[in-house]
């Protein structure tokens, strides 16, 4: 961890960025100082406690403080009297009013949980189940899941993987704690994990550990599941820095609050000596509707290439089995062909700077398509076919609507499967325009006995083609 306190005194002003669609702001002097400020909890609009560490004669002590928040600002904390131990930090307040969790250090160090419920009038130390003799044991968080009450907390006690581990127990319904659980190896490691916050809106459990032997430290890791059941952990890129990231909270599915010693935290003499507070907000799912086709609408057109007459060359039918991925690859591979009878720099540039982007801005393209869906947005496809002009019209125009297909297998085979269920129940819809040769280039030639032209020359190769031409979002 990093340290808490230096000596000299400057002052950064707060500052705002933007990551993967997140906003993150540092919270102002009147909260964050040049001690250490972390465990921010909102528990309404207008109230909030957080944690605050200083230098007293020569000891670090950890006290809480309560902040409300006026004009949209977050005021300076007021000191929240908990007992009579040295030093209290680590809140967690659930969801029922009037109590509350956090850690004490008594005159000894000895770091333990307590609980206060405020229509008793005093404070009661957990039982041995948390509080184990001999061992740390801090940061509570209580949440609910599947109707049964967890208390989530730290602890570097026996029959853990090393270091500090995440435990939890069961509260059952007459307030008794269960025997502490480890939360498994999926959690935790030889190194340390700490501040655990579940994430009710998503099933996830939020909490920073030391694990990737930076020289910061600490970064801010997720897993979906509960109890001691959990996928596999990956890194919170977008709320991580190279400095230490930890004490994250959410108020809501979107916003909430973490702890960080990046700049432009405040320090004396040494800079990202100590932790502040830090907000975040993700978009909302109107702002990410909004920023995922803005982003898809930045790729438009997509133009996507075709062999001569393919797919199911010489057929009229205007439906076909394979994809566009399938039609891509063997286009593709017929480069040197079409380089040895035209050899031509736009025609080896175009197999590299247009056939393959195009294929690239696809894919990237479905994935932005694919989050949207997810969110529970619908979405309509507008798509255009084209065809050079070498075989009659109404062959090209069957042959368009082949090329359509083509790329509405891929749609049912993208990522396993991934849109397919979209694709069914109506949530994503195609609009078929397929104009054959009626639009194509009146240079391009059609004499089928001038193949070098009419086939492997660039301006052919432009004219066989469908385009993504829109994409919108459906009420």
């Amino acid at each position: 961890m990093s340290k808490i306190f230096v000596k000299a005194f400057l002052i950064l002003t707060p500052f705002l960025s933007f990551s993967q669609d997140l906003e993150i702001k540092h919270l102002s002097e009147k909260i964050n100082t040049v001690g250490s400020e972390f465990n921010f909890i909102k528990i309404d609009e207008n109230t909030a406690y957080y944690s605050s560490s200083t230098l007293e004669k020569g000891k670090y002590q950890t006290l809480i403080f309560k902040s409300v928040r006026k004009n949209g600002e977050w005021k300076k904390g007021t000191y929240n009297h908990l007992g009579n131990s040295y030093s209290y930090s680590n809140i967690s307040y659930p969801n029922e009013k009037n109590c509350i969790y956090y850690s004490v250090i008594d005159k000894f160090g000895n770091s333990k949980v307590a609980y206060r419920d405020y229509k008793k009038p005093e404070a009661e130390i957990l039982n041995n189940n948390i509080n184990l003799s001999n061992s740390t044991n801090t940061q509570p968080h209580k949440t609910t899941y599947n109707n049964k009450d967890i208390l989530y907390f730290v602890s570097d006690r026996k029959g853990g993987f090393g270091g500090l581990d995440i435990w939890f127990c069961i509260i059952d319904k007459d307030g008794n704690y269960g025997e502490a659980i480890n939360a498994g190896s999926r959690i935790n490691t030889e190194y340390n994990e700490i501040t655990p916050f579940f994430n009710i809106w998503t099933g996830e459990l939020f909490f920073s550990s030391d694990r990737n032997e930076k020289d910061s430290g600490i970064d801010i890791y997720k897993s979906i599941g509960n109890l001691n059941l959990w996928n596999k952990v990956v890194r919170v890129d977008e709320l991580c820095s190279d400095k230490d990231d930890l004490y994250l909270s959410f108020y809501d599915k979107y916003s909430g609050y973490f702890s960080s010693n990046r700049s432009p935290s405040i320090y004396l003499d040494e800079e990202n000596c100590c932790n502040d507070i830090f907000s975040f907000q993700y978009p909302t799912l109107k702002e990410k509707t909004t920023i995922y086709l803005d982003t898809i609408r930045k790729h438009l057109p997509i133009s996507l290439y075709f062999h001569n007459d393919e797919p199911n060359p010489s057929s009229l039918q205007t439906i076909t089995n394979l994809t566009y991925k399938e039609c891509y690859i063997s286009y593709y591979l017929l480069k040197e062909k079409y380089i040895k009878i035209n050899s031509n720099i736009e025609v080896e540039e175009f197999f590299e700077f247009t056939l393959k982007k195009n294929y690239n801005k696809l894919n990237s393209t479905l994935n932005y398509i694919l989050q949207s869906l997810k969110d529970g947005n619908n979405m309509e496809l507008h798509i255009k076919g084209y065809a050079s002009p070498l075989y009659d019209k109404d062959y090209n125009i069957n042959l368009s609507k082949r090329r359509i297909s083509s790329l509405i297998n891929m749609l049912n085979n993208f990522k396993n499967g991934a849109l397919k269920e979209y694709l069914h129940n109506g949530s994503i819809k195609i609009v078929e325009l397929p104009f054959g040769e009626n639009r194509s280039d009146k240079k391009v030639s059609d004499n089928p006995k001038d193949r070098k032209n009419s086939v492997y020359s660039k301006n052919a190769m432009l004219e066989r083609k469908i385009e993504i031409v829109e994409i919108l979002e459906l009420k």
